[in-house]
């Protein structure tokens, strides 16, 4: 397997990117460690087999391709077609994304996040309840669970509950 990796016609750019792999049992988050204009090396649990139809997808990009190699969680993609590796690894831009980059830096500064929306754009107490409620249930079937997440993952249920009987008033 070595020798394939070595025979590459073109060179890689080492990355560290979230992309959406659909294909063969369904869709998974997968992180793209390195790449190039005909091919990728992801990682992720439960990577389709070698010869499978894939998409890759990051944002607003996707590109079909063809697992190449498949082995211990990490998998060589090859492009069907040539992508444009500097949009792909230019950060993906959506509406509200600076909003999202601001509070995660609040965050993480223990500062308070910003809110730029007015009154109307706030959601419903039941919105942010059900919201809770779908964060919660994605991050329990996160692989590689740590007893630390776990015990932050309760913290984050128990505030769902609390928005719940906030909104039914009970």
């Amino acid at each position: 397997m070595q020798a394939q990796r070595d025979n590459r016609s073109q060179n890689r750019s080492n990355v560290f990117l979230s992309a959406t792999l659909t294909g063969g049992d369904g869709s998974l988050t997968v992180r793209v460690r390195n790449l190039s204009a005909r091919g990728a090396l992801v990682d992720g649990s439960s990577m389709p087999t070698a010869g499978t139809t894939i998409r890759l997808a990051r944002g607003a990009l996707s590109a079909e391709a063809v697992v190449a190699w498949q082995a211990a969680g990490q998998a060589g993609i090859r492009f069907t077609r040539e992508i444009n590796v500097a949009a792909w690894v230019t950060r993906p831009g959506h509406p509200g994304q600076q909003r999202v980059d601001d509070a995660f830096a609040a965050m993480r500064q223990s500062k308070p996040i910003p809110f730029t929306g007015g009154r109307q754009d706030l959601p419903s107490l039941d919105r942010i309840g059900t919201e809770l409620d779908a964060i919660c249930a994605r991050l329990a079937a996160t692989p590689g669970m740590t007893v630390e997440l776990g015990e932050e993952l309760v913290r984050l249920d128990a505030l769902a509950r609390a928005v719940d009987q906030l909104a039914t008033g009970s």
